[in-house]
């Protein structure tokens, strides 16, 4: 029997899921965001605003959707992120951080869960005054896992997906991410950071957690500040149409990939294999919870691969595909866990 782990129906979306306007630190107001991504065929722009909520619902036409949704900072300010020397941080380049996107189901909600006022810039004060948010623990003063892990059960509870974001930008170890609870997704692929260096492209850290059991999806977004991070990562979610309801919750079910280059047209398991359709390749990688790792042969006499299959064993626990293209960009399915296939 023929399981669809991508729908077999409904339509792939482009979507940026992590953005910066002029409502934040970004150089573009939304509308010219709107217009710039739209002529490079997204569908979708979360607009990840530093600590501030924004409904940009007045942006939607019917190609078109603005996802609500904010980024909440929390930093490490008592230790630094190494241990080169004792004491406090001298300097922001020391502090670990920990930054979530947070995704509201109700495209009209601007009720935060949390703000902290390190990173709200006098812009965003002007622009909406003291931010309405529900309390959670001294989130401002005190940086802990449990902290941390109340703030997503809060921003969970209230309605919102939430996303990890750039893990080796903020500093993070295994001590840190490897703690985290209840997360709906890991950046795997974040274009800001990682447009030099190759920084925030992080499927170690995905496979760390997946290890640990951690059921979540992968995305990837631009984290756009100014033109230079445009176009750089994105998720391309499978819905059955382009609405806020139907994007979240395809995201939310993990009906979605996350890439750089790539596409994949179809992904579905049967009598015991998983089968991959994807734009031209140099391989197609799997990758299991376990050392048992596959790719397809690389590319011979000019012919890319489009497609390619893969015996899936009862001890692989979860698995997970990765399209790399000819120039090195990747696209990443989430983890497919045994006991989800039927």
């Amino acid at each position: 029997m023929k399981q669809y782990l991508l729908p077999e129906g409904g339509k792939f979306y482009k979507v940026n899921m992590h953005s910066h306007s002029t409502y934040s630190d970004g150089q573009q107001t939304p509308e010219e965001l709107k217009e710039l991504y739209k002529s490079r065929g997204y569908s979708a722009i979360a607009y990840t605003e530093h600590e501030a909520l924004f409904d940009f619902t007045r942006l939607n036409d019917e190609d078109f959707l603005a996802i609500t949704s904010y980024e909440y900072a929390l930093g490490n300010y008592s230790n630094p992120a190494h241990s080169f020397y004792e004491g406090k941080p001298t300097c922001f380049s020391d502090v670990e951080q920990m930054h979530l996107n947070l995704y509201a189901k109700d495209p009209h909600n601007t009720k935060q869960i949390c703000f902290n006022p390190k990173f709200i810039g006098e812009k965003q004060k002007a622009l909406i005054g003291e931010p309405e948010y529900v309390g959670t623990p001294d989130y401002e003063k005190v940086w802990s896992i449990d902290c941390i892990n109340e703030i997503i059960k809060t921003a969970r509870e209230n309605g919102f997906l939430v996303c990890y974001n750039h893990p080796n930008w903020s500093l993070n170890t295994y001590e840190t991410y490897s703690k985290l609870e209840n997360l709906n997704m890991l950046e795997i692929n974040n274009g800001a950071s990682n447009r030099g260096s190759d920084m925030d492209y992080t499927p170690y850290v995905y496979d760390q957690m997946l290890r640990l059991g951690k059921r979540i999806a992968s995305v990837g977004g631009d984290d756009n500040h100014s033109t230079i991070h445009f176009f750089k990562a994105w998720t391309m979610v499978k819905a059955e149409s382009l609405t806020h309801e139907n994007i979240l919750n395809a995201i939310e079910a993990g009906d979605c990939y996350a890439s750089s280059g790539p596409e994949i047209y179809e992904l579905y398991y049967e009598d015991g294999r998983v089968y991959i359709k994807c734009s031209e390749a140099d391989a197609v990688h799997l990758y299991t919870a376990g050392r048992r790792r596959s790719r397809t042969n690389e590319v011979k006499n000019n012919e890319y691969v489009t497609e390619a299959s893969f015996e899936i064993l009862p001890t692989d626990q979860y698995f997970r595909l990765t399209v790399k293209d000819k120039n090195g960009k990747y696209a990443n399915t989430r983890a497919y866990f045994l006991d989800e296939l039927k």
